[in-house]
């Protein structure tokens, strides 16, 4: 199903619960910030997936909060199977070494695992954990068993880890992994807020010094984001550039779904969200609702 701006929605976005076992001071909670905190159950998610199916979108991304901290993350992703060709979820990484090969063998396809840092002082500068080891060890666990691609999300911010790319990008290399660098984000209401203004780092610099440095660039269909493959290390590395980036809504194809069991058609915004909680408790169709807010998605960025 395409939206009023033609553009085809392909895959749903599911926070599944806001429940975390970290503390990130710069974490936007998937854009639920203000809202009450929820978590999906296997009973929720069984008719939005439905739907989803129904109008056309065969891509499922769960995510948090933490969604490993979600009792029944297995059975979500067996569940989720049933209806969906590609099931990926973002994750902090420290549960993966005991779930990994459950999620795996239950259907999971591959994993965004979070990691700004490789030093230890500044990882619980962010989390307030002592916990990196622990994500190293999730990393090796997932190739190990198999999820493919693994993606390294590796928020860029000014003053904290704006002078680890480089080694990130060899983490990454040596892990079997793709390091992708996100920008930080901020709504236009919220552009002044002290986190933003203190830590934002565009990526334009960067952009440039990958474009010189690799052997070839592609562009992905989503969001328009650019690939950049090297051979020293021989690794890949993607950039999500959000801010002010017009191609990055035009090429937009993911709905969200809240904790809280609210459509969110836009990251950014939060005024124009439709609950289907009641619609679930009473076993009530959900098209409509779903139709209804693909219907009010809108580039957030335009020209």
């Amino acid at each position: 199903m395409k939206d009023r701006f033609g553009r085809e929605i392909t895959n749903i976005r599911i926070s599944i619960t806001q429940r975390c076992n970290l503390e990130c001071f710069y974490c936007h909670e998937e854009g639920e910030n203000g809202l009450n905190k929820g978590v999906l159950s296997l009973e929720d998610l069984e008719p939005i997936l439905k739907t989803a199916e129904k109008l056309g979108m065969s891509k499922v991304k769960f995510s948090g909060g933490e969604p490993l901290v979600h009792p029944d993350i297995v059975e979500i992703i067996s569940l989720a199977n049933d209806y969906m060709d590609e099931i990926s979820l973002t994750t902090n990484g420290i549960l993966l070494p005991e779930l990994a090969e459950q999620l795996k063998n239950a259907g999971l396809d591959r994993v965004n695992i979070s990691l700004d840092t490789l030093d230890k002082e500044t990882y619980e500068r962010l989390t307030y954990y002592d916990k990196l080891d622990k994500v190293k060890e999730g990393i090796r666990k997932a190739v190990d068993t198999g999820l493919f691609p693994i993606k390294i999300n590796m928020l860029l911010m000014a003053g904290i880890n704006d002078d680890e790319v480089e080694d990130m990008i060899e983490f990454s290399a040596s892990s079997g992994a793709i390091l992708q660098v996100i920008e930080m984000t901020s709504s236009v209401e919220n552009i002044d807020e002290d986190t933003f203004s203190k830590y934002h780092k565009p990526l334009g610099e960067l952009a440039k010094e990958l474009e010189d440095r690799a052997i070839e660039v592609k562009e992905r269909k989503m969001h328009s984001r650019k690939k950049y493959f090297l051979d020293e290390p021989e690794t890949q590395v993607e950039l999500v550039r959000t801010m002010h980036n017009t191609q990055f809504c035009d090429n937009c194809t993911r709905l969200r779904v809240t904790s809280t069991a609210e459509l969110k058609p836009c990251l950014l915004r939060t005024d124009n969200h439709i609950s289907i909680r009641e619609d679930i408790d009473k076993g009530s169709p959900l098209k409509e609702k779903f139709i209804e807010a693909i219907y009010n998605r809108e580039p957030y960025w335009r020209d």
